[in-house]
């Protein structure tokens, strides 16, 4: 019922805006994916909206990139991203191929809440398309791949049982070993995001089989993580740093940078040596998009896994930065642990760690009218500066910081902290449960 309505919603809306061409529609793995992304299709065709279904599950970069190059009026994708298994969702692409702006997604709102009368009108078709054969030589094409074939790197590949699966040794035309690759709509039991405590069994293979680097993917592949030589996980963060220097110093590119205010101050470094401009907005990634959209971007990324670059589309792709890293190995001859080392010598060590409180609803209300005035000190170091834009974010004396946010989407007060050493960054998330606690 919830994806009929939505997906006669979003018809009108294409109707309104002008004769549509067509729009791409994609689906992951998840339970009944495949039978929504069907019901949508033939909505959207009895609606009179030409459609392109994928012939089998997708990642959502996929319906992205179709979606920008092929010049559709829209993508759709059918998908929950790295949420748990019981949820499903509906991601909408504009025609840049970027996530649906609030802009955008409030009309089709309004049209949910005001529907009108249907009318009939004479039904389009919907044509199956493969999503693997374009998508994939197009990825080919953004790497060196012949430098990652002769540097012979042992690559593992966790697309935890969700949309990646397959993608990468496609692209890299060579073997990897790939887990958890079958279908299950369950997921293993875990949360399809690629973190630390979801990687347990690809940090496994990487040390039993002595692997050079192991990289994952979330639920629809637009977000990464990674694994180095030694089996340490290697965060979004480090991800992050590690493909600006390799855009700004490697391949010469020039433009302005993007990131959230729960992201690494490694960004605010490399972007004052590279003297380029940056741009800290609030989380999601469509407020990325929104700033691609609006400026001369270069690279944007967020700290829950998602990068965009911005020569390729104004979307977040996992599988183009699990490329991007292998890339890097390649070029400095080095293996994934070690260019964190080179990094961390070049712009200091920096340590992340997050923390989700779940509160009740009384408690909630309070934490969100934290309002940061009074503290001037915060584990010993005084409090720099005070940033709103996304909850309250504290700015410390020697660089470190400390943010307090309720999550958008789910029942959470999420506290983040970066230092210089993890003892330091466990103290500041320790300073912020007692923030909250006297709220």
């Amino acid at each position: 019922e919830n994806v009929s309505r939505v997906t006669r919603a979003f018809a009108e809306f294409l109707k309104r805006r002008g004769a549509p061409n067509f729009v791409y529609l994609g689906f992951d793995r998840r339970a009944r994916s495949e039978e929504s992304a069907k019901l949508a299709a033939g909505l959207l065709a009895e609606g009179g909206i030409p459609v392109r279904l994928a012939s089998s599950y997708c990642p959502t970069p996929c319906i992205a990139w179709n979606t920008k190059t092929n010049r559709a009026a829209a993508g759709m994708m059918i998908t929950a991203s790295h949420n748990p298994s019981q949820w499903n969702g509906i991601k909408f692409k504009e025609p840049d191929g970027g996530a649906a702006s609030p802009e955008y997604t409030s009309q089709v709102e309004a049209i949910l809440q005001n529907p009108p009368q249907p009318k009939r009108c004479p039904p389009a078709v919907v044509t199956p398309f493969d999503p693997h054969s374009d998508y994939v030589a197009a990825l080919r094409r953004q790497i060196d791949v012949a430098g990652l074939r002769s540097r012979r790197f042992k690559i593992g590949y966790d697309p935890l049982f969700g949309a990646g699966t397959g993608y990468l040794s496609k692209v890299l035309e060579s073997d990897l070993i790939e887990i958890h690759s079958d279908a299950d709509p369950n997921f293993g039991g875990l949360n399809p995001e690629p973190i630390a405590r979801n990687l347990a069994a690809l940090i496994r293979e990487v040390r039993q089989r002595k692997l050079d680097v192991g990289l994952s993917t979330d639920g629809d592949a637009d977000r990464i993580g990674a694994v180095d030589e030694n089996g340490n996980f290697v965060d979004s963060h480090h991800i992050f740093a590690l493909m600006l220097r390799h855009l700004v110093e490697v391949k010469g590119k020039r433009g302005e940078v993007i990131k959230t205010v729960s992201t690494t101050m490694m960004i605010d470094r490399l972007t004052a040596r590279y003297r380029l401009p940056l741009h800290e907005i609030p989380i999601g990634f469509k407020h990325i998009c929104k700033k691609f959209r609006e400026t001369r971007a270069l690279i944007g990324g967020e700290e829950s896994g998602g990068i965009a670059v911005a020569d390729w589309m104004n979307e977040r792709d996992g599988l183009l930065c699990g490329l991007m890293l292998l890339e890097i190995m390649a070029h400095h001859g080095k293996r994934l642990g070690e260019l964190v080392e080179d990094l961390h010598r070049e712009i200091g060590p920096h340590c992340f760690e997050r923390v989700d409180l779940h509160l009740d609803a009384p408690e909630m209300e309070k934490a969100r009218r934290l309002s940061g005035e009074g503290i001037d000190m915060l584990g010993g170091i005084p409090v720099h500066g005070i940033n709103r834009t996304d909850g309250i974010k504290f700015s410390l004396a020697d660089g470190s910081w400390l943010l307090i946010r309720p999550s958008g989407t789910e029942p959470v007060l999420r506290i983040y902290a970066e230092a210089s050493e993890p003892d330091l960054t466990r103290n500041l998330l320790s300073a912020g449960r007692q923030i909250v606690n006297h709220c």
